[in-house]
């Protein structure tokens, strides 16, 4: 039995997973729950019902950003505008799909502030970075609008990378007297230095982002070289002695699932149409803005 109750030999099942998170679910304030799950999404719709909001689209005819103050606003506003309905369905349900996931993890991490904190800042700087890095990347290109809120979406999956460390990092201090098990948050860069290095090797399904071996080999060597110092400065992760409880472990492999899905999806096999280069700055936004959080703490959660 381990120490939260659950039997560690058993294996994990879907159903323990929901009466897991059911439980969790009822653990936590009402009111909580609702402004992580609700707002954002009836933002969302919200937006949709406006009249003339197609207006709000940001045009990649612009020079900059910062041309006008239209342009600043579309630049802005754009990534809380959708093309149709279906659009803005599959926004609004990948965005309960990565909370799902990464406010649990918060919890077990102790970052349910990080977690509204980080919120906040990707709403108000994810949209402006997105539309400088699509300026950038494709201004020379196409004046073809764009909208969407997956640049924000991309701003999370960057964050429930951070924390599935973070969490288990909080579950190895809970058993750091009792084994050698161990995991430091800052083994999260190279998962996302990775991450960033498939998504440059590999070919995409987006005709205007090939594949630039340049790029992909330089986050390569980053991801190694972060891989090699965190090695010798506090060894490999080491999870087999945290003893958790089935259904937290289905948490953790459910949440892996979840960010690896969400980095081929957004970044690698990216449908055409789709604005890589908006999903790749928030993801690197969305990244940063927690791992500056993890770094502040000196390593710990």
């Amino acid at each position: 039995m381990d120490p939260d109750g659950g039997d560690a030999s058993a294996s994990p099942t879907l159903r323990g997973l929901i009466a897991s998170v059911l439980t969790a679910v009822r653990s936590r304030p009402p009111a909580e729950l609702a402004l992580v799950a609700l707002p954002l999404p009836a933002l969302l719709v919200g937006v949709s019902l406006l009249p003339g909001v197609d207006a709000w689209r940001f045009s990649l005819a612009t020079e900059g950003v910062f041309e006008n103050r239209w342009t600043l606003w579309t630049a802005f506003a754009s990534s809380f505008v959708h093309a149709d309905h279906a659009h803005l369905a599959d926004n609004v349900v990948n965005y309960w799909l990565l909370v799902a996931v990464a406010y649990p993890l918060s919890v077990v991490a102790g970052w349910r502030r990080r977690l509204l904190g980080s919120v906040a800042v990707y709403l108000a700087v994810v949209p402006l970075v997105s539309a400088w890095a699509t300026v950038v990347a494709l201004g020379g290109v196409t004046d073809a609008p764009t909208a969407g809120f997956s640049d924000v979406n991309s701003a999370l999956l960057g964050y429930l990378v951070a924390v599935w460390f973070a969490a288990l990092a909080a579950e190895s201090d809970r058993v750091r007297d009792e084994g050698p098990a161990g995991v430091d948050p800052r083994w999260s860069l190279v998962a996302v230095f990775a991450s960033l290095a498939v998504a440059y090797l590999a070919p995409s399904g987006a005709g205007y982002f090939p594949p630039l071996p340049s790029v992909g080999s330089l986050f390569a060597v980053g991801a190694a070289a972060a891989a090699a110092a965190l090695y010798g400065a506090v060894g490999r992760p080491r999870i087999a002695g945290l003893d958790l409880a089935p259904e937290r472990e289905l948490l953790y492999v459910t949440g892996a699932s979840v960010a690896a899905a969400g980095v081929i999806g957004s970044l690698v096999l990216v449908p055409f149409g789709s604005n890589v280069f908006a999903h790749l700055a928030g993801y690197v936004v969305g990244f940063a803005v927690p791992f500056a959080g993890v770094l502040a703490d000196g390593g710990d959660r």
